[in-house]
């Protein structure tokens, strides 16, 4: 039994493949170069630095997107006369520490309550002295602003306060509280 075996001549040369063609060079895009800024700051500019930093948490995509209806008459805010002088009633009623500053938690902003809540003692047993709200002015600022100055007595002198309040869900809420 004879084994043969076929080879084939080795070729030390590479097959000649031709090469694809070097790709286009890409056509650049020129911009006009943009201009330094200047050290001169504007009117504009330098009333924008002493404000301070708000932006719109609605953008033109939003807005298109959902659309925030306009209020009609039966969801307009109610008059905030009463509920001022209800809350800086209970606030400075929290203060003498006749009520538990909690029960304000609704109705003023988060940075309203913690600065009520570092000012007030523990509630006492029973509340110390009867509280009053002399009188109370309310300026509408804007359809979702009013500030207010209220006088109350609370049963050892007569203090003043101011509030702002501003709309936030359907009801109004403090976001400012000073009691002299």
């Amino acid at each position: 039994m004879t084994v043969s075996t076929l080879s084939r001549p080795v070729t030390t040369a590479r097959p000649t493949h031709p090469r694809p063609p070097a790709p286009a060079a890409r056509p650049r895009l020129l911009l006009p170069p943009a201009p330094e800024p200047t050290a001169q700051v504007t009117a504009r500019d330098a009333a924008a630095l002493q404000g301070p930093m708000l932006r719109s948490v609605t953008s033109p995509v939003t807005e298109t997107f959902w659309p925030v209806p306009a209020p009609t008459r039966s969801q307009v805010a109610p008059d905030p006369t009463r509920l001022c002088g209800s809350l800086v009633l209970a606030a400075v009623e929290s203060l003498a520490g006749g009520r538990p500053v909690l029960q304000l938690a609704r109705w003023v902003t988060p940075a309203v309550y913690e600065q009520l809540s570092s000012r007030c003692p523990a509630p006492a047993a029973h509340p110390a002295r009867r509280t009053t709200v002399r009188s109370s002015v309310v300026s509408r600022i804007s359809p979702t602003v009013a500030e207010a100055s209220v006088v109350v007595h609370d049963g050892i002198r007569v203090r003043a306060a101011a509030v702002r309040m501003e709309l936030h869900r359907g009801s109004w809420r403090a976001t400012v509280l000073q009691i002299g």
